[in-house]
């Protein structure tokens, strides 16, 4: 097949694939959730609730509802003051390149859990180059979570915004994600800086 006509096959699929994660969600009442200290806005289904945390850089989390799988996202905002005058242009080249796997498993890890990426590739976070990874960690020794993250930078600032689902065995926290899947990429895509 011609690199040509297999470009405009992918390119009809992931239009399609967006269209209907789309349709998915608008069908269901969506609920946007602004953060004016940080200055970002993304929207998310109705039935999710607001979870508070403890956790001095998550900015906010989204639950689903507990009447069904176990599934959250997540916007983690990190201030590096000593990187406050870094050039935007300058931070984009570093996530306009593709990372590793090996890269977005150092920096996943941070947390504590011993995280394994299967993917990882460059993409956008609205208007921001951003690295994205699928992962999959076990929890607290009797939980697994599997979960896709973006991550990017702007001055002085990084961000993650990460969904994961989460199961007893790794089969069963893949199907939950699978089951909320339409509604994370929905959420992740309406992601928006001011």
């Amino acid at each position: 097949m011609k690199p040509v006509t297999l470009l405009k096959i992918l390119s009809v699929q992931m239009i399609a694939a967006a269209m209907l994660a789309s349709a998915a969600m608008g069908a269901e009442k969506l609920t946007t959730y602004s953060n004016k200290e940080f200055g970002f806005s993304f929207q998310y289904p109705a039935a999710w609730t607001l979870s508070p945390s403890s956790l001095p850089n998550l900015r906010v989390k989204v639950v689903a509802p507990a009447n069904g799988p176990m599934a959250e996202c997540a916007v983690v905002v990190k201030r590096y003051p000593n990187a406050a005058s870094a050039k935007q242009s300058d931070i984009d080249q570093i996530f306009i390149e593709p990372p590793t796997a090996a890269e977005l498993e150092e920096v996943l890890s941070q947390g504590g859990e011993m995280v394994k990426v299967s993917k990882a590739s460059a993409g956008r976070l609205h208007s921001r180059p951003a690295h994205f990874a699928q992962f999959h960690y076990r929890k607290n020794g009797d939980a697994y979570v599997f979960g896709q993250a973006a991550l990017t930078a702007t001055p002085g600032l990084t961000w993650s915004v990460s969904c994961s689902a989460q199961g007893d065995d790794p089969q069963k926290a893949d199907k939950n994600l699978h089951y909320w899947q339409s509604r994370i990429d929905a959420l992740i895509g309406s992601f928006q800086f001011k």
